[in-house]
């Protein structure tokens, strides 16, 4: 089989590639940049995709990369801290999403998955949270843009298109080929202090178990929604989890939530007239602040697959982050070497 990636150089999509091509099945990947790409697969030592060079923007480089491709994975997304504007981020989150899924759709494909974000349908209270859950307006850029995505690929479902969407929380594991939010939060904590407010938490996902979800689903076809929001623990539980695993002294700073909102906001409006070396936004504060508990699909237990634990997830990240050179091993004294 065949299968398409759009993102597959982001974190997401090239552990889907891996897994994909583990198991045998040819991967295509739509690229802006291939020399980029195929230096980075070849350092794996695992196989190198077919690359074809477009963006997920460019309608004619997306229906090009589809033919003879047997189903696709959108992997491709933005947020606000990639893209230089608001325009860009809907480029890439609404038009991105709109050009692969129509053109895949237009040329039969039947096997399509689409990695949303929780942050679609999210809202505080977990027990309004499942995949029926109404697409949630957003007050900001990238949870709008993820809407907006989001109201097309239902409407879509709706006239029985062969889509599924996935709602993963937060990303974390080992080997990202950039260096995605969610390690830039990770490294601001460990580097600068962890903010514990109240009795809050969040939810992650293991990078390899979402990408083995995406398999899945891509491979057996048809159309659904899956909740995959992780393992949730409290942002104290979680940083007694990095020390335990990384052996680093976190310095820990009592917080409120809406104070960090309101920074948040800040934080924003100074981004318009310089660049801020910082992982906090009004949006990562809303969601850092305010996520609930929810539950994963129950059809995670159907396909036999299982999520790791927050500490094997995190202590695999962590030790990537120290061997890549994303943090000083100084810092990691826990963190045993590897080659």
């Amino acid at each position: 089989m065949r299968i398409l990636i759009t993102g597959g150089t982001g974190f997401v999509g090239s552990h889907v590639c891996r897994q994909l091509m583990a198991a045998g099945h040819a991967v295509r990947l739509l690229v802006r940049d291939a020399e980029k790409a195929e230096a980075y697969y070849r350092a794996l030592g695992e196989g190198i995709p077919e690359l074809r060079v477009g963006d997920v923007t460019d309608v004619a480089s997306v229906q090009a990369a589809l033919q003879a491709c047997d189903g696709v994975v959108h992997a491709a997304a933005a947020t606000p801290m990639q893209m230089g504007s608001v325009e860009q981020l809907f480029a890439v989150n609404v038009g991105g999403v709109k050009n692969v899924v129509g053109s895949a759709l237009d040329l039969g494909i039947k096997r399509i998955v689409c990695i949303s974000s929780i942050t679609a349908i999210f809202n505080r209270n977990a027990s309004k949270i499942n995949v029926d859950t109404p697409p949630a307006k957003s007050k900001l850029p990238y949870g709008q843009s993820k809407v907006e995505a989001e109201i097309y690929l239902r409407e879509l479902q709706h006239q029985r298109a062969p889509i599924t969407i996935v709602y993963p929380g937060g990303v974390i594991g080992p080997d990202d080929p950039g260096f995605s939010d969610s390690f830039k939060a990770l490294k601001h904590r460990m580097e600068n202090g962890f903010r514990i407010f109240g009795k809050g938490g969040i939810q992650y996902v293991d990078v390899r178990d979402l990408a083995a979800v995406v398999c899945s689903l891509v491979l057996s076809g048809g159309s659904g929604r899956i909740l995959l929001p992780g393992v949730y623990t409290t942002w104290t539980a979680l940083a007694d989890t990095i020390e335990a695993v990384s052996g680093c002294r976190l310095q820990r700073i009592p917080a409120q939530g809406w104070k960090l909102r309101l920074v948040g906001r800040i934080t924003d409006v100074v981004r318009l007239f310089k660049t801020v070396d910082s992982p906090i936004s009004a949006e990562t504060m809303r969601y850092a602040t305010l996520w609930p508990d929810i539950k994963n699909s129950q059809e995670l237990a159907r396909r036999g697959l299982q999520l790791r634990s927050t500490r094997d997830t995190f202590s695999d990240a962590i030790a990537w982050m120290v061997k890549a050179g994303h943090v000083a091993p100084g810092l990691c004294p826990g963190v045993v070497p590897c080659d």
